[in-house]
């Protein structure tokens, strides 16, 4: 069994983004981090299953829920400045969250804008190495240029579809293992990983996709 609580931090300078913390009353060495896209939140289908099956894994999972859509009044809202406060977010809650027991092994599932925030934990060098990555439609351009860094992870998988308009062949083939294991690419699914207007093609996609997590999660 399990408690949801959230985290926070007593610095009001530097709050932490609002949270869910899936805290496993059994003792756990294991802590996952969930972090969203911009408009694709972690109660969405490929998140909250990503999260259920890490949850009856044994994992501590965090549910990161940081809102970058509204633009703070005199503040820019760039694409540059959501990522500078993206790799804000994701070090001051990934440092919060680590103290919480003494983990071995960290997971990191991440949607689109999200997947920008990998690199900088993975670089983090904290005590607790990141073990597993999950890339879901990443911006792939913002990706490959770090290639050697997200190869420091000794597990990675990327999903995409071919109609996600970050579908990108040259920067696949970039980034692809030799065994070519490390891409899960779905012919004609968008950036949300659906068929638009097949609902019931969208959800084989999602069981596709659930059934491949579920495997690939299990440590």
């Amino acid at each position: 069994m399990y408690k949801i609580t959230s985290l926070t931090t007593p610095d009001f300078n530097n709050p932490l983004p609002a949270n869910t913390f899936f805290w496993q009353e059994e003792k756990t060495d294991h802590l996952a981090l969930i972090l969203p896209g911009l408009n694709y939140t972690c109660d969405m289908p490929l998140l909250y299953y990503s999260a259920q099956f890490l949850i009856a894994d044994g994992a501590d999972v965090l549910q990161v829920k940081y809102d970058y859509s509204q633009n703070p009044q005199g503040k820019s809202n760039s694409l540059d400045d959501k990522i500078t406060q993206l790799k804000k977010d994701v070090m001051g809650i990934a440092k919060e969250a680590l103290e919480q027991r003494n983990y071995q092994y960290l997971t990191i599932i991440a949607k689109s804008l999200g997947t920008l925030g990998v690199p900088t934990l993975i670089e983090a060098g904290f005590s607790t190495k990141v073990q597993t990555c999950v890339y879901l439609t990443p911006i792939l351009r913002n990706l490959v240029s770090q290639k050697e860094l997200l190869q420091t992870c000794p597990n990675n998988l990327f999903v995409i579809g071919t109609s996600d308009p970050y579908y990108d062949p040259e920067l696949i083939r970039a980034l692809i293992n030799a065994q070519g294991d490390n891409f899960m690419i779905i012919e004609g699914v968008n950036h949300s990983l659906e068929y638009p207007g097949d609902p019931l093609g969208s959800l084989r996609v999602l069981d596709e996709v659930s059934r491949k997590l579920e495997t690939f999660l299990k440590l």
